[in-house]
């Protein structure tokens, strides 16, 4: 009934309609000014399949984020890139309950989880290289709970406790 491949694919066309926006998102962040103390951008998400948001926070580390800035102020330390999109929509399927429980086996049993995380990361990845913008700070991708981060530029995730500014 189930298959990686077929989920995989709608993962990745569900992230492909959502391209342009992204990239666009990306490209708005060249007019952001981001307070003095940013040493780090992180863009973040919870986990979810079916209700994405993707932020963009400033961090003065790894862990930490800048403190929120005045709503008049010229800096800003947080911008929204995403919002309200899925990655795979299981109420979209109209599962029934056996069907719900079969899909939740499969998606265990083959580690689906850390596949869509991988995927999303590299669609995150290659929005970022299409936008064709640049940072004088690091900047990363990285889900909330999870220990490793993608670096944007490299394209390498990374243990977040071994990085250093």
């Amino acid at each position: 009934m189930f298959s990686v491949e077929s989920y995989v694919e709608e993962v990745r066309f569900n992230l492909e309609e959502k391209s342009n926006e992204l990239i666009e998102s990306f490209k708005g962040l060249e007019n952001v000014c981001f307070p003095d103390e940013t040493a780090v951008l992180f863009a973040w998400a919870y986990f979810s399949l079916d209700d994405i948001h993707l932020l963009l926070e400033a961090h003065e580390d790894m862990f930490n984020s800048v403190d929120p800035v005045e709503d008049d102020s010229e800096y800003t330390s947080s911008v929204k890139l995403l919002t309200n999109f899925a990655l795979y929509d299981e109420d979209s399927k109209n599962f029934n309950e056996k069907e719900e429980e079969m899909f939740s086996e499969f998606y265990s049993d083959n580690g689906l989880e850390g596949i869509t995380i991988k995927e999303y990361g590299h669609w995150v990845k290659k929005c970022f290289d299409q936008a064709k913008i640049t940072f004088n700070v690091p900047i990363y991708f990285m889900i909330l709970d999870e220990d490793e981060v993608l670096n944007l530029v490299t394209g390498k995730w990374e243990d977040q406790m071994e990085i250093e500014l």
